[in-house]
């Protein structure tokens, strides 16, 4: 599990200029300076809405009165938007905030990390939840963080669980709490059907993978025709 390292205001600055001239993408920024993608993106939400001098604000100083909090809970309960969305309609400098606004109104237990983040408390989920989480997390180049404010689960089960399915497979996502029927106490059609819902979770993380790979393949050709074109038009 990654843990954000404090930024100075210089590096948040120098991170900032290098994502806005496209010299570096956000994972790359992410594993250059030892911080999460959604750190990096909170980073540049600020920086774009605020500019320079919001980098060097701490979220946790910044006061807003009840009033404003129910209304952007209100907003994101109805669908108005996201939470950086909302963030930029209110003018709040860190769209983390709306995420505790949120689950505090959801009674969600939380605690705050050093980094200023939030961790979410573990709740129990479902084999069909825990397949779904595993495939928004692949889809979404694996951001922990993001996902666990989702599913509203922790960062800890959330890695967990692609672990697991590493390893095992979608029967790694399995809750095996509790004592469950041995196969010689299954009837071949039990046994049938459990096969079956296995492979069909298995194909389905597997697609989504492929889908992802597949996106990434796309984007990385079109990145190296740009560049391509880009020093043709250099050379004329």
């Amino acid at each position: 599990m990654r843990k954000n390292k404090r930024l100075s205001y210089e590096e948040k600055l120098l991170i900032c200029t290098i994502y806005e001239k496209g010299e570096g993408s956000l994972r790359q920024l992410a594993s250059q300076f030892g911080v999460s993608k959604s750190a990096i993106e909170v980073l540049i939400f600020k920086y774009s809405k605020f500019g320079a001098e919001a980098l060097r604000m701490q979220g946790m100083n910044q006061s807003y009165t009840e009033t404003l909090k129910n209304e952007v809970v209100e907003s994101y309960r109805n669908g108005a938007g996201s939470y950086y969305d909302l963030a930029l309609k209110y003018g709040i400098r860190n769209p983390s905030l709306i995420a505790r606004w949120v689950l505090g109104y959801n009674n969600i237990k939380t605690t705050h990390s050093e980094s200023g983040g939030i961790d979410i408390m573990g709740r129990k989920t479902t084999l069909d939840e825990r397949v779904k989480i595993v495939e928004y997390l692949i889809q979404n180049e694996f951001d922990y963080q993001g996902t666990s404010l989702k599913f509203e689960v922790s960062y800890q089960q959330v890695y967990t669980w692609y672990k697991k399915y590493q390893v095992f497979g979608v029967d790694g996502l399995s809750d095996k709490r509790g004592r469950k029927k041995q196969p010689d106490e299954l009837s071949e059609l039990e046994k049938l059907r459990r096969e079956n819902e296995r492979l069909k979770k298995e194909l389905y993380l597997s697609e989504a993978a492929k889908k992802v790979f597949k996106k990434k393949q796309e984007l990385e050709a079109k990145s190296h025709l740009t560049r391509l074109e880009t020093k043709k038009h250099m050379k004329q």
